[in-house]
């Protein structure tokens, strides 16, 4: 009996999702006898370069981790279950894509790959702090020029992953020759499929990227990666909530999928699937104000406002990381948080840094130390938590007052809690009722949750 299923695939535990299947690579007799095509390289390689590595040193949660003690989980392990979700959808989602498209869909093994491969380098981009690092240092540079999209886009993470995709990864990415299975026949790509990087740094692409070019399987699949719900947020949900220990109630994401299809409109969800996206929606709102927008964790975030620009030009220069990705390859979190431990023991101080030099302003450093020792210097006073639908209501936010240069800060921390969108949402997920015609819009079928909501505060400084 062939053994292939064992030494094709290793098997990673994990926590949210039990088993997680990463393709081990085969010698040329192994494949042959799994009936299986060559290869030259497996999912192990991606997992084992340098850029996928570089995630584990990487923080899932920021400084949320400083607030939530178990929190301590990593962009690393994220894209593994984001991996693991993209695969199941891609499996699930199959029959209805090739039931759409005919003789114009890819193999199965070629599909499902493509959107693993997809899932696991989603972040891959990601810079110390994640999120964090868009704002405060990313922003501050254009995006690489790109026709499909407006030319005054400022640099993102995702804007990093795609040319690591490319630039870095490509060469990798397309030596895959198949999806994890038992299934030689279902799981190979068709003899002359390999994947095309610029697939996968299209389906990352954010804001989603309009492109004619692109094959209809790829186009219609990429809401899984930037649409109303997405592999990416199914993951980080039940992820983040697990590792916090803040308590959820349960997220039914099979249900979801179960009822999720590709039709005349492309993604899209079938009636009775409604339930579990807004038990979905609602868990991932909680989540984000338990949790993302805790009081303390965005106290943290206000310190870190004040010294995440100097920190990174001291250690990286004030050069785009587009513009020199090999060097990108280092900043991580262990870097960053060892200098700033020395920083705050009083090494590497100047009055005047110069960007790449290593050294920071004294205030720097001392907010370094309030920052490790998790001793924030702002201290919420007063709060309003509001819903909205287009603007949040100016009279709710007035009673919170003015903010007062270095001693007063009115925070406000939004997310979208449904789709406000009809157009938007509806051309990214369609609702098919129990009758077969359309629905309405995700806007008016979700109305009961709000379309943004928002947590605003009045912080004081307490200390200098």
């Amino acid at each position: 009996m062939s053994r292939h299923p064992y030494t094709a695939v290793n098997l990673i535990s994990d926590p949210i999702h039990g088993y997680i299947e990463l393709t081990k690579r085969l010698t040329p007799a192994e494949s042959a006898e799994a009936g299986l095509p060559a290869e030259d390289a497996a999912e192990e390689d991606l997992l084992d370069s340098a850029w996928l590595q570089r995630m584990r040193r990487i923080s899932q949660l920021q400084s949320a981790r400083w607030v939530f003690p178990t929190a301590e989980h990593s962009r690393f392990t994220h894209g593994l279950g984001v991996m693991h979700e993209a695969g199941l959808w891609a499996r699930h989602l199959y029959p209805s894509l090739h039931d759409r498209l005919g003789s114009d869909a890819p193999s199965e093994g070629l599909v499902v790959e493509t959107l693993r491969v997809a899932g696991l380098l989603h972040d891959v981009g990601h810079g110390p702090f994640a999120h964090f690092f868009d704002d405060h240092v990313l922003h501050t540079y254009p995006a690489p020029a790109d026709a499909r999209r407006p030319g005054d886009k400022r640099l993102t993470h995702e804007d990093l992953s795609q040319l690591i995709i490319e630039r870095e990864l490509g060469t990798t990415i397309a030596a895959l020759r198949r999806a994890p299975g038992a299934v030689a026949a279902r799981d190979a790509f068709a003899p002359g499929e390999t994947i095309d990087p610029g697939w996968v740094a299209f389906l990352v692409s954010k804001p989603a990227l309009t492109d004619p070019t692109m094959p209809a399987w790829v186009r219609l699949l990429q809401p899984l990666l930037s649409g109303v719900f997405t592999v990416d947020n199914l993951d980080y949900v039940r992820r983040d909530a697990y590792f916090t220990g803040v308590s959820t109630g349960p997220v039914d994401v099979e249900r979801l999928r179960r009822y999720t299809f590709i039709g005349d409109r492309g993604l899209t969800l079938y009636e009775p699937g409604l339930g579990a996206l807004e038990v979905f929606l609602s868990t991932r709102l909680f989540l984000y104000q338990q949790v993302y927008f805790h009081r303390t964790v965005r106290a943290i975030d206000l310190d870190l406002g004040e010294v995440f620009g100097p920190s990174v030009r001291a250690i990286f220069g004030d050069v785009s990381p587009a513009e020199s990705l090999s060097a990108y390859a280092d900043l991580d979190e262990y870097s960053l948080l060892h200098q700033a431990a020395l920083w705050s023991r009083g090494e590497a101080i100047s009055a005047d840094p110069e960007p790449g030099d290593g050294r920071v302003s004294q205030a720097v450093a001392t907010a370094w130390k309030a920052i490790l020792l998790r001793r924030p210097r702002w201290r919420a006073e007063a709060e309003v938590r509001v819903s909205y639908e287009t603007e949040p209501p100016a009279d709710q936010l007035a009673a919170l007052g003015s903010e007062e240069p270095g001693r007063v800060v009115i925070d406000l921390a939004t997310v979208d809690a449904r789709p406000a969108d009809a157009t938007a949402s509806d051309s990214l997920l369609a609702i098919e009722g129990r009758d077969g015609r359309p629905a309405a819009p995700l806007s008016q079928t979700l109305a009961r949750l709000p379309a943004w909501s928002l947590i605003a505060r009045r912080y004081r400084r307490i200390t200098d």
